[in-house]
């Protein structure tokens, strides 16, 4: 609405050429915090929300409207803890964490009106604790428990441990071996303590008091879902994650689990699925809200799927693309909020922003399409785009949006170069080039194979190209290859070319050959992906995973590879460089696009946000590639 009653009025400081979403991001707040966020946990009356990040020696409080932080809370100097939950009494006064030092297992808790700090350790118990535990407080806030699955001669037993919140003294511990746990929830009731057990067949709740010599009972006992049998779901990375597939919400006695990478909401009570969701592949972070009308889970990519209860059970509510790969999506209790979480920032999202019929809100979430290729015209007046592993070019006009023409390739994509007044497809074993229309070019033009100007045969030494490149003056093509478990037994007369760094033939590889025939001319061992030749050609950039980019060397026959010793920081490269902008523009840590002078032009939305290795400049353009979206986002700064 500001914007049709006030555009005209506004300078345009950028130009969308490709890619504008369908509607602007939900986020109502969002801040960055030092490093990753671990853990996030709202209070019980919606008014904070409680969050560390890694390596921390604190926990912040924050207002869950504007998440302005409002009280550090910090351990006692003698203390050192990794967190594994959090959660705040009932009155949201006091705020309990559970974390282990050394062999211990530690439950600080701070009163938020004094900062005063109380702490409980178990001597021995943390080694015993089998995937992350949860705590939770007595209905009248004095006792608070912790929750968590051991093990025992291989055998999955239940262990919980009670301590006085105000003295900090340990009341009691209590060890149950009927039933692996359902899940890490559990609850009051009255004034007990109560959580579920299972096995292949019936639920089983079980109810223990906070005082001292109480004494675990069975309460009552439920059928489990036809086909659910939590003792069938696998152990990953030797520890036992069989607790973090399952949500078990006690009010409504609803279960939600991640069975086969889809997930399921059971009706306990009933017998009756309220929700079967297969369209995308789910990951074990999921969150019910307090009434369980909302329920969220997220997707093993960037996306947080919520559902709303209906009639008939829960039915798509809206699709939040959060960039955080497996972001936790822990709902307000009230459900109106959703709080999104990962790498280095915590976001907010209204539930009722969402308003669209559930019919049109799409049901595919992330999908792991390794992304897109492109590459500029020399004059930066055109773009050739291409996805990753597909078989079609578009060669866009920048200055207009309009695809000047479409290329059938019918080979596997992995690298592009114009060049001149030509397209270079690269696949894993050739190279193929169009010729431009000379003149000006008819809109919307389609040409295939038949119609290229050359095909040039890639030499195979090796196998497994993932990514690949074109020098500016047309003389060497490179591939990153990977060779892992490949015999190169036939190829070690080949390795005379190399530069000594591969030692054997497992591994990845630079792997360069000659633009003008296709023979190969050597390789050497890297650890790292993306390359881009410099501007001249005598350079070759591959970026790695420590936020750098390793140099290499083009130079003779004799040494045709070259790794100098010498890296560049890709988040802020020198001019030249493909990932950073040479008209002086930059993207901050915090999505801000500011121009040369250093004023802020836009604010990256959620969707658009990426690392710097999948952002790339030409000029004032900036091109966004990353494999969350569904085309590349092409922005004109400061039209």
């Amino acid at each position: 609405m500001v914007r049709e009653l006030y555009e005209s009025h506004a300078r345009p400081f950028t130009r969308v050429v490709q890619g504008v979403p369908m509607s602007w991001d939900q986020t109502t707040a969002a801040i960055t915090c030092p490093s990753t966020i671990e853990l996030a946990v709202w209070s019980p009356c919606d008014r904070f929300i409680a969050t560390t990040w890694e390596d921390a020696t604190a926990v912040d409080v924050l207002d869950s409207v504007t998440l302005q932080r409002l009280q550090t809370l910090e351990f006692p100097q003698d203390i050192s803890t990794k967190y594994m939950a959090l959660v705040f009494s009932p009155d949201s006064r006091v705020l309990s964490s559970v974390g282990h030092w050394d062999k211990d297992l530690l439950v600080v808790s701070w009163d938020r009106q004094t900062g005063i700090a109380s702490v409980v350790r178990w001597e021995g118990w943390r080694q015993q604790i089998v995937g992350i535990p949860s705590i939770t407080y007595s209905a009248n806030g004095g006792m608070v428990a912790v929750f968590y699955g051991d093990r025992d001669d291989d055998n999955t037993n239940i262990s919980i441990l009670i301590s006085d919140v105000a003295t900090g003294v340990r009341v009691d511990s209590h060890s149950i071996d009927d039933g692996i746990p359902l899940s890490k929830d559990i609850w009051t009731h009255g004034g007990s303590l109560r959580f579920a057990t299972a096995d292949a067949t019936t639920i089983t709740i079980w109810e223990v008091g906070f005082t001292s010599g109480a004494t675990p009972t069975q309460v009552e006992t439920l059928p489990t879902p036809g086909g659910f049998d939590p003792t069938a779901i696998p152990y990953e990375h030797d520890t036992d994650h069989r607790i973090e597939r399952v949500r078990f919400l006690h009010a409504p006695c609803r279960l939600a689990l991640v069975v086969q990478r889809s997930v399921m909401v059971w009706d306990v009570r009933n017998s009756k699925c309220l929700l079967q969701c297969t369209d995308t592949t789910f990951c074990s972070k999921m969150s019910f809200s307090s009434d369980g009308r909302f329920f969220a889970c997220s997707t093993e990519g960037s996306d947080v799927y919520l559902w709303k209860e209906s009639p008939t059970g829960y039915i798509l509510h809206g699709v939040l693309v959060s960039r955080f790969s497996g972001s936790g999506p822990p709902l307000s209790r009230n459900g109106e909020s959703i709080a999104v979480f990962g790498d280095r920032m915590i976001r907010l999202w209204r539930t009722k922003g969402f308003t669209a019929p559930p019919s049109s809100i799409p049901t595919l979430g992330f999908q792991s399409t390794g992304g897109f290729v492109l590459d500029f015209s020399p004059d930066g007046m055109l773009v050739a785009i291409a996805r990753k592993w597909g078989d079609t070019v578009t060669v866009l006009d920048l200055k207009s949006g309009v695809p000047q023409l479409t290329i059938d390739t019918s080979t596997e994509i992995c690298g592009l170069g114009v060049t001149g007044n030509t397209v270079v497809v690269i696949g894993s074993r050739m190279a193929i080039t169009w010729n431009l229309s000379a003149g000006d070019p008819v809109p919307g033009a389609r040409v295939g194979v038949n119609d290229s100007s050359r095909t040039i045969n890639l030499d195979r030494q090796f196998r497994n190209a993932f990514d690949a490149s074109i020098s500016s003056d047309s003389r060497h093509i490179v591939l990153t290859e990977d060779n892992y478990d490949y015999d190169d037994s036939d190829n070690d007369s080949d390795d005379e070319d190399d530069d000594g760094d591969d030692g054997d033939a497992h591994g990845n590889f630079l792997c360069i050959y000659s633009a003008s025939t296709g023979g190969y001319l050597g390789r050497g061992g890297m650890m790292g992906h993306l390359p881009r030749f410099s501007p001249d050609g005598h350079n070759i950039w591959c970026a790695n995973d420590r936020g750098e980019a390793d140099v290499w060397r083009v130079g003779d026959e004799q040494e045709v590879l070259e790794r100098l010793e010498q890296t560049v920081d890709i988040e802020h490269p020198p001019e030249g460089y493909p990932w950073g902008s040479s008209g002086g523009y930059r993207v901050t840590d915090d999505w801000w696009i500011l121009g040369p002078d250093r004023k802020r032009l836009l604010m990256l939305p959620p969707p658009w946000q990426s690392d710097t290795t999948q952002r790339l400049w030409k000029g004032r353009f900036l091109v966004l590639v990353h494999d969350g979206l569904p085309e590349p986002v092409i922005l004109e700064l400061d039209p």
